[in-house]
């Protein structure tokens, strides 16, 4: 009898470790893609089925998983619109201060400080209906031109890291700038890696701000990645101008030795007062390569959610230095060598242009919208935080 029961208390023993061990592989394997470091190199082929069309990237028997209570998913659709997911539910930002009209125009219900969030309940031409809640919950029209949009509410297929809110991977020619290089320059949450909850997605992400009209080239740059099988993964969209004060300074503050830029002078890597981060229509991005992807569900759209390892770039992201210049020299339109001989770099760089970006020539990672910035009659300073994501699911 007692052999019985040490066998039997064997094999509880036994089976629990084997649970353990299964537990732990399927945990480093659902998180293995949240953070990928730079400088990786792609492997392996992307499945041709995988990639149909730039708007419905999964096969038709891809793994569906609902995140939105309720929504049975044989009813689920691609949203055909503008972006990934409808811009209702999303959440919006004041860039400048921003009046809240009547129906009518004739009116001033209330008026946003730069920075303040709303949800956006439907578009009309060139205006938004919002709710307004952080003023008493009224409910107004602004004009969209001068707001901005919280991107992975209508991009979500996209990836975001962003390090500069958890570990900034800033350096200057491959050494630390101190009180910048590891430290976490702003957040969203208290969490480790910064990210806020989002309940239109039903997990914690970054919040990342963009003006309303650069969002849409944002997006025609990643439907452009995805006919590639590639993904744009974005690591920064909007910087507060105290961070950018900061990182300016600790830079000017480096020995010469460290800031051997060559023909490339400091502002051409990180500028003084007020940048193109700040106003809301510059992105600091990178590449991937798609491996595989399921369908979520927000509302009664799904998306899909993608799975990555980040390409091998000519330096590694925010690494100021003549390693990540994209041309041979300021006001040249030669192809550095680092770039000619990555062609996930030429690849991004193309996506992203095709989409209406302008390149800075010293960084390979860097976009700024140029016709968007045109036609602001205001801009934006970036003197704010952005703490809070009020999303919820397309209606």
């Amino acid at each position: 009898m007692k052999n019985i029961i040490s066998g039997f208390i064997y094999f509880l023993v036994g089976s629990s470790v084997l649970l353990i061990i299964l537990i732990i592989i399927v945990t480093f394997s659902s998180q293995m893609f949240d953070f990928q470091a730079p400088g990786r190199e792609a492997t392996g082929d992307i499945d041709p089925d995988l990639i149909n069309s730039p708007r419905g990237i999964l096969p038709d028997n891809a793994i569906t998983v609902s995140v939105s209570p309720g929504v049975r998913l044989s009813e689920a659709v691609l949203y055909d619109g503008e972006f990934e997911l409808p811009v209702n539910g999303a959440t919006g930002y004041a860039a400048v201060s921003l009046d809240v009209s009547d129906g009518d125009f004739s009116v001033t219900l209330a008026v946003l400080d730069p920075g303040e969030a709303f949800v956006i309940l439907k578009e009309d031409g060139q205006f938004w209906q919002i709710n307004a809640g952080g003023t008493g919950n009224i409910i107004g029209w602004v004009r969209h031109d001068h707001c901005m949009i919280n991107l992975p509410d209508v991009i979500p297929s996209m990836i975001y890291n962003n390090t500069n809110a958890y570990s900034s991977l800033l350096m200057a020619n491959l050494e630390d700038i101190p009180n910048i290089s590891g430290e976490r320059l702003y957040s969203y949450s208290g969490r480790r890696d910064g990210k806020a909850w989002n309940e239109r997605l039903q997990r914690y992400e970054y919040i990342v701000p963009v003006l309303y009209a650069t969002a849409k080239r944002i997006y025609q740059a990643q439907l452009n990645a995805l006919a590639n099988g590639d993904t744009i993964i974005m690591y920064e969209a909007f910087r507060p101008y105290s961070v950018q004060e900061l990182i300016y300074n600790e830079v000017s503050a480096l020995p010469s030795s460290q800031k051997n830029f060559g023909s490339w002078s400091q502002s051409m890597f990180i500028a003084g007062g007020t940048s193109n981060h700040q106003t809301g229509y510059a992105v600091d991005v990178s590449l991937g390569n798609v491996i595989s992807a399921d369908y979520m569900v927000s509302g009664r759209y799904k998306y899909p959610q993608l799975r990555y390892i980040e390409y091998q770039m000519p330096s590694m992201l925010h690494e100021l230095s003549i390693a990540s210049a994209v041309y041979t020299s300021p006001g040249s339109r030669t192809f550095s060598e680092g770039m000619q001989n990555s062609e996930s770099a030429m690849n991004l760089h193309r996506y992203c242009t095709g989409a209406g970006f302008s390149p800075l020539a010293s960084e390979w990672w860097h976009f700024s919208d140029g016709h968007t910035a045109a036609a602001l009659t205001r801009q934006s300073d970036g003197r704010y935080y952005i703490t809070e994501v009020l999303s919820v699911p397309p209606g």
